[in-house]
């Protein structure tokens, strides 16, 4: 998790050589509505303006004096984080320093960016619940959804999925070819559910979608539209790809959510001894 690619690039940057003074760039933050300037000298950042140093500023009737004058009477650490460098130190850099952005400067030291605190943890949040490499939901959120609606009467259908023969496209194309196609087959089940089901990457070339209020008759129609969308895959390299479904209900087939799901991996195996390619569901 490199800072590059977590950044916002849209700052606002003061040559120090402009040397404003304090009521003019109040006038700034106004007019753009911002939060904060970064200072620079030749690209590279020497200081930082924010909201509150203007008030402290105002307050002290300093409002006349030139930039040039306030860096000199009131000089601050900058803190910068490299964009190459990984959130996790730009993270204990600023916890260390109380602070909650840090200037993303380039290779050469000048401003790019700025990376905020609330956004890293948002992605430290969604790392730990998303699969890397699908952006499906892993099963540590998996554990979270059968927590909550467990023994609810929230009416779920469970939809077990797996690639057929998955070993043939590692074997034959190598793992990174192997990687194109579980990352196909997400994008085919995020393609047919809507934002309030979730699907899950369960395992290496197994997935799970998890339906929300609606009937066995459109789980199974959803099912079929996952099938069919998968099955349409075409590539250049790998081909086709061939999967296996299981469905189960609940709390229809089970009154435990986890039990339900464990009855759509069990059907997505018969539906395997019974020559792969095919979809089971629950009687």
């Amino acid at each position: 998790m490199k800072v590059g690619n977590y950044f916002i690039d849209d700052v606002h940057l003061i040559d120090v050589k402009n040397n404003f003074s304090i009521i003019e760039i109040a006038s700034m933050f106004l007019e753009q509505g911002l939060d904060s300037f970064i200072v620079v000298e030749n690209k590279k950042p020497i200081y930082i303006i924010t909201q509150t140093d203007l008030i402290y500023l105002f307050f002290k009737n300093y409002q006349n004096k030139t930039l040039k004058e306030i860096i000199e009477k009131f000089p601050k650490k900058i803190l910068t984080i490299n964009k190459n460098d990984d959130v996790y130190k730009a993270y204990k850099i600023m916890r260390g320093a109380g602070v909650e952005h840090l200037i993303v400067v380039n290779e050469n030291g000048e401003v790019i960016g700025e990376l905020h605190n609330k956004d890293i943890v948002m992605k430290f949040v969604e790392y730990a619940l998303k699969d890397e490499m699908t952006g499906l939901n892993n099963k540590r959120f998996l554990e979270t959804i059968i927590k909550r609606y467990n023994k609810t009467d929230a009416k779920i259908g469970a939809i077990f999925i797996d690639i057929d023969d998955f070993k043939y496209f590692n074997d034959t194309f190598g793992h990174e070819i192997g990687d194109k196609v579980i990352k196909s087959v997400a994008k085919k089940i995020k393609e047919s559910i809507r934002e309030i089901d979730f699907a899950f990457r369960y395992g290496g070339d197994e997935f799970l979608v998890l339906i929300f209020n609606q009937e066995k008759e459109i789980v199974l129609k959803i099912a079929n539209r996952i099938f069919d969308k998968i099955s349409s895959i075409d590539d250049e390299i790998f081909g086709k790809i061939g999967i296996s479904v299981g469905v189960a209900m609940y709390p229809d087939d089970n009154k435990d959510l986890e039990e339900v799901i464990k009855l759509a991996d069990e059907n997505l195996y018969l539906a395997k001894e019974k020559g792969k390619g095919k979809i089971e569901s629950s009687s």
